[in-house]
């Protein structure tokens, strides 16, 4: 899968309520980090768009989860299941759930950030200097915060970018923050 590092995150509502579908829309609607590509009234529908438009992430009804269609979507893309308030709902291939009455796109990117965080397969330590690369600081000012040696800084930053399979800053914070869903191919 491709995906320029600051293109808006392709997103696929799939809920089998249209007024409900709408609603996640909407909420939505207007943010430059997030775009709907497109919107499914139930899984297999679901499942064939989703092969042709390739979206980053599925926001799934619970319904059409239970069905089983997280997994197939998943293959894809990152799926995260719509729940109503106080339901949970565990779906297999899904990464999480969402409160659907109070999605905002800053749940929505805090969902994949902790999405990234639990599947990219980083320790403590690794986790720990990431979110200080992802705030902008260098190896000098983390091995300062830390109080280790830049030296030590390095060695993390370098097994951070062996696990993410990465050679940039950039790459490795996208994908942190849930920008991106795989590593670009290189033409």
């Amino acid at each position: 899968m491709r995906v320029h590092e600051t293109a808006p995150l392709r997103i696929m509502v799939v809920d089998g309520d249209s007024e409900a579908r709408a609603g996640v829309i909407s909420a939505l609607a207007g943010s430059t980090e997030v775009e709907v590509v497109c919107e499914a009234g139930d899984g297999g529908d679901a499942v064939s768009m989703a092969e042709q438009v390739r979206p980053d992430v599925v926001l799934l009804d619970a319904a059409t989860a239970r069905d089983g269609h997280a997994s197939p979507l998943s293959r894809g893309a990152r799926v995260f299941v719509l729940t109503s308030a106080g339901q949970t709902t565990e779906a297999s291939g899904a990464c999480g759930h969402l409160a659907r009455e109070s999605l905002t796109v800053g749940d929505l990117i805090r969902g994949l950030r902790d999405a990234s965080r639990s599947t990219l397969g980083l320790s403590a330590r690794e986790s720990e200097v990431m979110d200080l690369i992802a705030s902008g600081r260098s190896n000098g000012e983390i091995a300062r915060q830390l109080f280790l040696s830049e030296k030590t800084v390095k060695n993390h930053v370098n097994r951070i970018y062996a696990k993410l399979g990465v050679h940039q800053r950039a790459t490795a914070i996208a994908l942190w923050r849930g920008m991106m869903s795989a590593v670009p191919t290189r033409d």
